[in-house]
């Protein structure tokens, strides 16, 4: 079985809005994966795992804890994110993401830059990365490929995003795509991330966000294919 895994319940409920969560608002995760169904046909499991990367962590270790007793075979990461400028993408764009840098852990340097954490001891930059796409699914691979830098802390000025697609190069921001790459890894277990560009990264206004046009995208490719 296939898990996909959402960070938020407003992902989760905007894109299947007839599945009723048994999982609590504060998005612990459930004891048990809720059946995802298209048109009647079960094509996986879903499970609601919180939003950031130690929550998202903590609660797919569990799952996976489990994989055996689940039947989780893979998993799907799928939500929004955010777009860096000049990457060629623009909003309503459904991105698979092949590899993820964590971007905000490191220090602040008294000049206000920022150093990457990997970076204090002189080696490079780490990269979490996705599963081959020969394992695959057939409509995951033949997604546009970008690479994503997971934060806690969303970038909201211009400055902190130009600053952060260049030292990181990164296509998409979001807050758990590491988080799921590094435990599905630790498990054995093939994870893939898929996500809808609902913005573009800089000065935070949520007047320019489309939310739920990504969510409709992203539907919309997982139920063709």
């Amino acid at each position: 079985m296939t898990l996909f895994a959402f960070a938020s319940t407003l992902e989760f409920s905007r894109m299947f809005p007839g599945l009723v969560s048994s999982q609590s608002e504060n998005n612990r995760v459930a004891d048990k994966v809720i059946p995802l169904a298209v048109d009647g046909e079960v094509i996986g499991g879903a499970a609601i795992l919180g939003v950031g990367l130690l929550e998202f962590a903590t609660n797919l270790s569990r799952l996976l804890s489990r994989k055996d007793e689940l039947g989780i075979t893979s998993v799907i990461l799928v939500g929004i994110c955010g777009a860096y400028r000049n990457r060629g993408l623009s909003v309503g764009d459904v991105v698979r993401v092949d590899s993820e840098i964590v971007g905000d852990l490191g220090v602040q340097e008294r000049d206000g830059s920022f150093t990457a954490w990997s970076r204090i001891g002189g080696g490079d930059i780490v990269q979490y990365k996705s599963a081959s796409l020969e394992k695959a699914p057939r409509w995951v691979a033949e997604l546009r490929g970008a690479s994503g830098l997971s934060v806690n802390c969303c970038t909201g000025t211009d400055s902190l995003a130009e600053s952060r697609a260049l030292l990181f190069d990164c296509d998409v921001e979001s807050m758990e795509g590491a988080a799921c790459f590094s435990v599905c890894n630790a498990f054995d277990v093939p994870a893939f991330e898929i996500r809808a560009v609902s913005n573009l990264v800089g000065s935070r206004d949520k007047s320019s966000w489309r939310i739920p046009e990504a969510l409709t995208a992203l539907r919309n490719c997982i139920i063709s294919a």
